[in-house]
């Protein structure tokens, strides 16, 4: 396959949408959260957490969990519908997740971060800018074939997912590969093994869907955000429930824009 490019703390610098001084909050990007579920309550905070951490100007949550446990821990969250310039959904969905939650997000349009449950809904066209964030297993549920072969071979399968799909592929593991459906190949900053934890994906997505909603290209914000959350597990080593590693996103990118 073709060359894999390695993404770097200074890439992350680089590519980074750093506020203006003239930026408001529908600039930096809205992005809105379908995720959670009476069964899965934690995903939606898990989500915000990665989303407002990242920097997202507003986050509204529109899932099935109550608003109330949303709002009781993170105030800022908007629970009414309205404008978003991106979406996240599935992560907490459970087993039967419906159909028409997929289907009420692509009615809107915008750039998608799909995640957990919601990867088994996938239509056969999706909008523009869309990001696939499966783990190996849900990749190999999606080419119908073993775990043990993704795991393998993960840079090829998540490349023949995106080439198939004809979306951008976050292939989350113990080295995380974004691929485009053109076949480009490149891996996130790498970080230590306690991030391998239940809710660690919840707030990456959410953390891809602030970085969409500011006008982030997929590929990009796949990496950016995976190696946030690698860079952030670097400078506060132990193990972190994962939205107290997500508190962390702040320390990196202060360190990274001091005069920001």
């Amino acid at each position: 396959m073709d060359e894999i490019t390695s993404t770097t703390p200074e890439d992350v610098e680089r590519w980074w949408p750093v506020p203006r001084v003239d930026s408001d909050k529908y600039s930096r990007g809205v992005v809105g959260l379908d995720t959670g579920s009476q069964q899965y309550p934690g995903a939606a905070l898990l989500g915000c957490a990665g989303a407002l951490h990242a920097g997202a100007g507003m986050v509204r949550y529109l899932g099935e969990a109550p608003a109330r446990l949303v709002l009781l821990r993170f105030p800022s969250v908007v629970t009414a519908d309205g404008r978003v310039q991106a979406m996240v959904l599935g992560s907490g969905w459970g087993e039967g997740a419906a159909q028409a939650r997929m289907d009420a997000a692509l009615e809107r349009g915008v750039p998608l971060v799909v995640d957990a449950d919601a990867l088994g809904l996938l239509p056969d066209e999706l909008p523009a800018d869309c990001l696939l964030t499966p783990h190996a297993g849900e990749l190999a549920r999606l080419l119908g074939t073993e775990r043990r072969r993704v795991e393998a071979e993960p840079a090829e399968h998540a490349r023949e997912a995106a080439e198939h799909y004809g979306a951008t592929v976050l292939l989350k593991g113990p080295t995380q590969y974004v691929c485009t459906p053109e076949g480009a190949v490149s891996t996130a900053v790498g970080g230590p093994s306690w991030t391998a934890q239940a809710g660690s994906g919840d707030v990456l997505a959410g953390a891809c869907g602030a970085l969409l909603a500011a006008g982030v290209g997929a590929e990009r914000a796949g990496l950016l955000a995976a190696s946030l959350q690698a860079m952030a597990a670097v400078a506060f080593p132990g193990p972190h429930p994962p939205d107290r590693l997500a508190e962390g996103f702040a320390d990196v990118l202060g360190r990274l824009f001091p005069q920001s």
